[in-house]
């Protein structure tokens, strides 16, 4: 009850919050830019790609975004520090924002394709490498984006965290990806040989928010019967749709398209999705 408590506190003083100070971590990128692109379509991917790694295996996670002609990129388990942290943009992707945590564990990250002409207004990151908000224009459309990397354990705090992070921006259409470690519905969103699943605390909160921000889960609301998953775990013998994109309700009419891709040089399979 103490929780859910908190949750409607939260969802009650939206309206009358302060603007926060975050932490701001690494941003590779002017902040205004002009580019002459005339945007029909804007795919977001999100991938946990555990782990940028070798300079190989940064060219295979670049070539995979360009063959999902991803616009805007949420990555989670980046596994880089702040020093090195640059290296995640390139030249198709030169614009990089993120949140770093150390070289083995955590990080995301926000990549934006060079042909994207947009205009950053604030930024926020979470020092422990789980998550980092934009509040950012395209062609003059607001936007709030924010790549999220739950824990992988029972932790209603961190999402309890997020949401007071991302309050200050409620007023703003809101799309959030990324690996939750969690699934929404156990009973379509998980396939497993265990007997029993128990039910965790915080997807019961995230939930919660969900409601209270006017969420909606874009690859269930396209597809409401569907078993689909986009992680495989060998310890539990499961699969599980982890990796989702949280939107404003209001923007579903725009969105044409999502995806769970095939799992390929990550544990986890790259998501997607079109809006229009």
């Amino acid at each position: 009850k103490n929780i859910f408590k908190k949750v409607h506190e939260l969802s009650s003083s939206i309206a009358t919050r302060k603007p926060r100070h975050g932490y701001t971590d690494q941003v590779t990128s002017r902040n205004t830019f002009s580019i002459n692109f005339n945007m029909s379509t804007l795919r977001f991917v999100s991938w946990n790609v555990r782990g940028v790694g070798s300079r190989e295996k940064k060219v295979k996670i670049i070539n995979r975004l360009n063959d999902l002609q991803a616009d805007i990129v949420f990555l989670q388990e980046t596994h880089v520090s702040r020093t090195s942290a640059h290296t995640l943009s390139s030249s198709q992707f030169p614009h990089m924002y993120s949140a770093c945590y150390n070289s083995k564990q955590r990080g995301v990250a926000i990549l934006i394709n060079k042909r994207i002409n947009f205009s950053i207004r604030n930024t926020m990151s979470d020092p422990e490498g789980r998550f980092i908000i934009l509040n950012l224009s395209i062609q003059n459309i607001d936007l709030c984006i924010a790549s999220i990397y739950g824990p992988n354990v029972d932790d209603p705090s961190f999402f309890h965290t997020f949401f007071t992070s991302l309050a200050d921006h409620s007023d703003t259409t809101l799309v959030i990806g990324g690996d939750f470690n969690l699934v929404l519905n156990a009973e379509i969103d998980r396939l497993s040989t265990a007997v029993s699943q128990r039910n965790w605390q915080s997807a019961d909160i995230l939930k919660q928010y969900m409601k209270d921000f006017g969420l909606c889960d874009a690859w269930r609301s396209h597809h409401p019967t569907l078993r689909d998953y986009s992680f495989f775990s060998q310890v539990h013998h499961s699969h599980s749709r982890l990796d989702y994109f949280l939107v404003s309700s209001s923007m579903m009419t725009e969105i044409t398209d999502t995806q769970i891709h095939p799992i390929t040089i990550s544990d986890h399979a790259p998501v997607s999705m079109s809006l229009t």
